[in-house]
């Protein structure tokens, strides 16, 4: 009877530290939990990381895994991070919010200060602010991913410090979701102002190649001034292409299909747009390019229309 309550006894014991452990989190979770309190964050994200990998469950270790990658500007894997934490406890939901209020509003001063910055003429110090605005803002998307307040205000900041490419991408990205007019107007801006660079600078090709993307954006209204003027530099562009193989001693049969393509755009133009100026303007070339042609009669109406204009 005695043996039998010590291997009773046993039993529980063992029981006790099966439990015990089961219950318990990786050491390395509870050394990352530590870390995150003293704000070591590299040390957190390491730590934590290697705790997750053994036990997945810890909703709270994932929630101090993704903050301490936003803080290292680790934002895709944050994202991923913060995910997981809502998936296994709501409780996350409201202090992930919070945490990407915190981070949006950041941005947002920082954002204002560059505005003031650039008010003042000083392009500089609005550098230093959009840069951090940058910062601020996509730590805030990689915290909520679908955040488009914070994408739309990320794009503008990067506009502001010159990298339009980039605010390109950001601005396309935001209106596959949105679906927005004002969007496809502001992607429609830069892409006509990166256009005219390439026009100024006399690089036809490259210039027609974007003016033609502002004609193919979702959304865009046709009246709109970017589409309408990108829609006039595309006729242009072809018929500067035209009078440079012209010029070069091309024969007709090389030129002659950029002239055509000039009257595709050139007539398209006049027949909706209400704008004066640019009328006057897609007439002048239209009468050049029938001349080119030897089209008399369509030179001839042209040069009425644009009379009348007057």
């Amino acid at each position: 009877m005695k043996s039998l309550k010590l291997f009773l006894g046993l039993i529980i014991f063992i029981g006790a530290i099966s439990i015990y452990i089961g219950g318990c989190s990786p050491a390395e979770t509870t050394t990352g939990k530590l870390a995150y309190g003293q704000k070591d964050w590299e040390k957190a994200a390491t730590e934590l990381a290697k705790g997750l990998a053994v036990d997945k469950t810890d909703a709270e270790a994932w929630y101090m895994l993704g903050y301490s990658q936003t803080e290292l500007g680790k934002y895709t894997e944050a994202a991923v991070s913060f995910k997981e934490a809502t998936s296994r406890s709501a409780d996350y939901n409201n202090l992930i919010k919070n945490y990407w209020i915190d981070k949006f509003n950041a941005g947002i001063t920082d954002y204002n200060s560059g505005l003031g910055s650039l008010k003042k003429k000083d392009n500089e110090g609005a550098n230093v602010y959009f840069k951090r605005a940058i910062g601020n803002f996509t730590a805030a998307t990689g915290i909520i991913p679908d955040s488009i307040s914070a994408y739309q205000l990320l794009a503008d900041s990067y506009n502001y410090v010159g990298q339009t490419d980039k605010a390109l991408e950001i601005y396309q990205s935001i209106l596959d979701k949105s679906k927005s007019k004002d969007d496809a107007i502001m992607i429609g801006k830069l892409m006509y102002a990166a256009g005219l660079k390439s026009r100024q600078a006399e690089d036809y090709a490259k210039a027609l190649t974007i003016f033609a993307k502002v004609l193919t954006i979702p959304y865009i209204p046709k009246d709109n001034l970017y589409y309408e003027s990108s829609q006039f530099n595309c006729g242009y562009c072809n018929y500067q292409m035209a009078v440079k193989l012209a010029t070069d001693g091309k024969s007709k049969a090389e030129y002659e299909p950029y002239l055509n393509e000039t009257v595709k755009y050139i007539e398209s133009l006049t027949s909706t747009s209400k704008s004066k100026e640019l009328l006057k303007d897609s007439y002048e070339i239209l009468i050049n390019t029938y001349d080119a042609l030897g089209n008399n009669a369509k030179k001839e109406e042209a040069v009425q229309k644009k009379a009348a204009l007057n």
